[in-house]
């Protein structure tokens, strides 16, 4: 690999958990905390807790969605690469220009902020600096762009830290409000009325304070460095959502007890200082005034890391120089992609005015909440082969169809000039979409749980020549980008050579297989077939599987309609990922039931009687994660437990006509006796068709590094989480 490829090459895994909350957090709780409460307040008095809980609720919705989108797709990019991979580069490179702007402008003007909260801190204690708001900004964005260069590891610790100790003073402050609002500590102090002015301005304020949930998407645009995203995520973006709505709430709830409507609408964005100041007096000012310097820190720098790493994805996929992605050798961080994020926010730092962009970029974003939503809606109805979510959205499709409207439905509220500015961002990044981009093309997603070489599964479909049976085109047509290696055999008698068979059968063999293969390209599969003349049939389709690689074999049996997986498991190691991928292209379009027979033998003593229960309980877990994975709804999912001497009797009893047997090889290193099973035991009992998911030679080697005793453990306690709902 030369040097230019490694320096591309993906970023690492270094943000904890914790680290990913600390990034929603600190972009939301950011200057709307300290600047909103007042404003809200003075318009639509107490009332504008309703909009604060509208506005967390719309951000609740697009958090579930993104969610499920990002345990898809755990890359950097974030919003830009859901919408990039679900409706092409263009509108990707719209919502990827129009998320990295969005956030250099929110860093500016928390900078801009950052810098106003210091000179307001000194001037409290007696200091006059006089006015350099812009120098400090400055100054500030330059130390935040050389931490974040540092490593990524380093700028999450910092946030880290930051977001703990500033959600830790709010709560206490707050917490102290309620107390004397409910007259625990002095008078009773709650606040009446409740809507003075109605409640038609709740829906205006949820326009206006929408801004304040701007942060959680961004834990997304870091995906691709979080560590265990498949289970972090989720948890990340629904926490950091939930944590700031309780703090908002909080906040509304203090201000509005502590000072009048009227006082709040003319104190405005300085209102949670005065409200400080008469909670605890003026170390309560001093107090506020901190933790807003906490907060506009800890927002300039999440957005400056969440912005690096749009560019770098945008740079990834070429619709902006490759340069811009390259990784520096000692840090191991984007370092190109920071500077085009640092650089900018130093030249707009000097426009001084910044409201008018805040709410751009809060058009922006709400622009990409709203696709966020429709990407899940289109992903699920389309279903492409490597979309598989570790999480997915309740509710849908009334869910992500509600965030979405309610996404693209408060642009609306927005001021004509910031209409204009963010209609003039997305159309300058379709002038450089048609002048640079056009025509790129984009690579899949590479979810970390499916197996890469199965974007094209390749079937091997062995038929006994001439054919009796007719082609099971009911289970083939389930799967998308499909190859079929098509094996057609003659079982020679023992005392026949091949060549003596092949010059007696004189091509007729072959044109019976082109007739086949005829068949099954005028269903638009791609076909490669072979022809063999053999007296040891399993050998030859062990020898084929090898050359080929094939991931499945399926044995023909007439089928009108399928309408059933029956799955028998038996042992722990056969459950795969590549079991779950094989069955997710047969349920995509169809979305089959599946029924899971966990098989123990009769002939167990009973001193082994609790050891196979212990086994049954992991396999059966284990067995529903995969085909949760494979998009199997649990509520779809039947299990059995049968104590018999042998699968094929299990297969025999179980099995009916419209069903497809789904059988997956454990051991790849004895394969011809398994397929002499198959063929003698198994086929020959039932009258449904057969599908065996084939494992590699090395698939021994690996289990342990794939399914580790920790996954099993979780797997039993997520099981058992979905038995009690």
């Amino acid at each position: 690999m030369s040097k230019t490829t490694k320096n591309q090459s993906s970023l690492s895994r270094t943000l904890s958990l914790r680290v990913a909350i600390s990034i929603g957090v600190g972009i939301m709780v950011g200057a709307g905390i300290f600047v909103f409460p007042g404003i809200a307040s003075g318009q639509a008095g107490p009332a504008a807790m309703l909009s604060f809980l509208l506005a967390g609720s719309i951000a609740f919705i697009v958090a579930l969605c993104t969610a499920e989108l990002a345990t898809a797709m755990p890359e950097s990019g974030g919003g830009y690469y859901f919408v990039s991979r679900t409706f092409g580069p263009f509108w990707g490179m719209l919502i990827g220009i129009g998320q990295w702007l969005g956030l250099v402008f929110a860093s500016a003007f928390y900078l801009y902020g950052f810098g106003s909260y210091l000179l307001d801190l000194l001037k409290e204690i007696g200091y006059q600096p006089g006015d350099p708001i812009i120098l400090i900004g400055l100054a500030t964005a330059l130390l935040l762009t050389f931490i974040n260069i540092m490593g990524t590891k380093s700028a999450g610790r910092l946030q880290n830290n930051v977001v703990l100790i500033l959600t830790g003073i709010l709560t206490l402050l707050f917490i102290y409000g309620v107390l004397q609002a409910f007259g625990i500590i002095g008078e009773t102090s709650l606040p009446a009325p409740f809507a003075p002015m109605g409640y038609s301005p709740v829906f205006g304020v949820s326009a206006l304070i929408f801004t304040s949930y701007l942060g959680f998407v961004q834990i997304a645009t870091v995906g691709g460095e979080i560590i265990n995203p498949q289970r972090n995520l989720p948890r990340a973006l629904v926490a950091s959502v939930l944590i700031v709505l309780c703090l908002y709430l909080l906040a509304l709830f203090v201000t509005n007890s502590v000072l009048p409507v009227n006082q709040l609408k003319e104190l405005g964005e300085t209102a949670i200082v005065e409200v400080a100041r008469s909670l605890i007096g003026d170390i309560g000012a001093l107090i506020v005034l901190f933790a807003g310097l906490l907060a506009t820190f800890s927002s300039a720098n999440a957005s400056i890391l969440s912005s690096s790493r749009t560019i770098f994805a945008l740079s990834k996929d070429r619709l902006v120089p490759e340069w811009v992605s390259d990784i520096h050798e000692r840090f191991g961080t984007p370092h190109r992609a920071l500077f085009l994020v640092g650089l900018p926010i130093v030249g707009i730092l000097f426009i001084g005015k910044l409201e008018v962009l805040a709410e751009v970029a809060s058009l922006l974003h709400l622009v990409i909440y709203g696709l966020i939503c429709a990407c899940v809606l289109k992903l699920r109805k389309k279903r492409p082969v490597w979309y598989v979510p570790g999480f997915k959205t309740p509710g849908y499709p009334v869910i992500p169809a509600v965030g979405m409207l309610a996404g693209f439905g408060l642009i609306f509220f927005m001021k004509p000039l910031s209409l204009m500015l963010g209609g003039s961002v997305l159309l300058v990044s379709a002038l450089y979409y048609l002048a640079y981009a056009k025509g790129k093309t984009l690579t899949d997603p590479s979810p970390p749980h499916i197996e890469p070489q199965l974007r094209q599964p390749r079937i091997l479909l062995p038929i006994a020549l001439p054919l009796e049976k007719p082609i099971p085109l009911a289970i083939l047509r389930n799967f998308t980008d499909l190859e079929v290696l098509l094996l057609g055999y003659k079982e020679l008698k023992e005392q026949t050579s091949p060549e003596q068979f092949e010059e007696e059968d004189d091509g007729e063999s072959q044109k019976e297989l082109d007739k086949v293969k005829k068949e099954l390209e005028d269903e638009s599969f791609d076909v490669i077939t072979e022809l063999v003349f053999t007296r040891d049939v399993s050998q030859a389709i062990d020898n084929v599987i090898l050359e080929y690689d094939c991931q499945a074999l399926l044995v023909v049996k007439p089928i009108e309609e399928l309408s059933r997986l029956l799955i028998p498991v038996y042992d722990i190691n056969q459950l795969s990922k590549r079991y779950a991928t094989v069955i997710y292209e047969l349920t995509k379009a169809s979305n089959l039931p599946a029924s899971l027979m966990f098989i123990e033998s009769d002939e167990s003593s009973e001193d082994s009687e609790n050891e196979n229960t212990k086994d049954t309980s992991a396999m059966k877990s284990k067995a529903i994660k995969r085909l949760k994975q494979a998009g199997v709804q649990r509520n779809k999912i039947e299990t059995s437990a049968l104590k018999v001497s042998s699968i094929s009797e299990a297969v025999e009893e179980k099995s009916e006509s419209d069903d497809l047997v789904i059988l997956v090889e454990a051991n790849a290193k004895e394969r011809e006796n398994f397929i002499n099973r198959i063929r003698e035991k198994i086929s020959n009992k039932i009258e449904c068709p057969l599908l065996v998911v084939l494992e590699e030679r090395e698939r021994e080697e690996d289990t342990e590094r794939e399914d580790s005793p920790a996954e099993d453990v979780e797997d039993v306690e997520e099981d058992k989480e979905n038995n009690a709902s």
